[in-house]
């Protein structure tokens, strides 16, 4: 990927944003775990122009690399022996109880009295001529953790709940003989968090940092959704855009519509009040004497922005030309 610089950040920043470290496979077929995650749609399009070389820009890169900077911290902390000891010594944990956490172990490490912790371990199984593929966060005691950095617009909507189900879930499917648990726990570290909102809404996170337990499919149920997904991407690799099915607004991140109701449709600086339904804009405009006026206000389209492929889309075209969807 050719990378472009411009908003001229400074060198030294520009390097770390450019430097990618990530695993990458060669392998043509593979899918990984949050491959899944993806519309069926944007799955095909990137699958059937894998020579398309899209010219990134080094600021996209920021969110990326904050998460990835989080999580080799996070797994740092962890396989230092050292620090470990002195961290859980610290914190007060019995002398007992710290020399049986086991990092990484391998079989012959476990035993009965252990407390087993694994870090990204990547496993791959093959599914007709697919391999798929997935590397965890963290594992303690057989359940697995992910780590979010995220907006805390994700948590409060819950707009990634069944994404994190269907990863987490395959990542158990990968990993059966170390993650054993039926609920996982997604860690919320988010970017945008405020005290002062917290203060004012209980539906706000009260914390920076927030845990939320999901159930995980089962073994057999997510080896099925595996299946049909990989049958759908086979039989559509030679669709054209025309006959492949649409993002839905849920996929695509869609934000809701707005209902803004004006008293005095001479001045819409600001509107009296903001509704999510017209039924209830336009109960207020009949309280005061149908003397205002309503104006509907689509949800913006959220996700195309991180697609790969969002500027070979004809649907994504068509939400930039009904000023739905921002590129730039």
């Amino acid at each position: 990927m050719e990378l472009t610089n411009l908003t001229n950040l400074p060198l030294s920043i520009a390097v770390w944003l450019a430097t990618d470290n990530y695993d990458h496979s060669t392998n043509p077929n593979l899918i990984s775990a949050t491959t899944f995650n993806k519309p069926i749609r944007a799955i095909v399009l990137a699958r059937q122009n894998k020579e398309l070389q899209k010219l990134g820009d080094i600021a996209s890169l920021i969110p990326s690399r904050f998460g990835t900077a989080l999580h080799d911290a996070i797994e740092a902390s962890w396989i230092n022996h050292d620090n470990l000891m002195s961290v859980l010594t610290r914190m007060g944990y019995p002398e007992a109880v710290i020399k049986r956490f086991v990092v990484n172990p391998k079989q012959e490490d476990l035993t009965p009295t252990c407390i087993p912790i694994y870090l990204e371990q990547r496993a791959e199984r093959n599914m007709g001529d697919f391999t798929v593929s997935g590397k965890f966060d963290i594992v303690i005691e057989g359940q697995l953790e992910d780590f979010k950095s995220t907006s805390t617009y994700s948590y409060i909507h819950g707009t990634n709940t069944q994404d994190y189900i269907r990863q987490g879930s395959i990542y158990r499917w990968l990993h059966p003989e170390i993650v054993t648990s039926d609920h996982m726990q997604i860690q919320f570290l988010f970017t945008d968090w405020s005290v002062a909102q917290s203060r004012q809404s209980k539906t706000y996170p009260q914390s920076r940092i927030v845990s939320k337990t999901l159930e995980l499919m089962s073994i057999p149920e997510t080896e099925r959704y595996v299946k049909n997904a990989l049958d759908n991407i086979t039989s559509l690799m030679n669709a054209t855009q025309a006959q492949l099915p649409e993002c839905t607004p849920d996929e695509l991140w869609q934000r809701a519509d707005v209902y803004k109701y004006y008293k005095n449709p001479e001045k819409k600086v600001r509107s009296t009040k903001n509704y999510d339904n017209q039924a209830d804009a336009y109960m207020h405009m009949a309280k005061d004497g149908n003397v205002g006026v309503v104006d509907r206000i689509q949800g913006s389209i959220q996700r195309c922005r991180y697609c790969d492929v969002c500027e070979i889309c004809d649907q994504a075209q068509m939400y930039v030309e009904q000023n739905l969807l921002t590129l730039t």
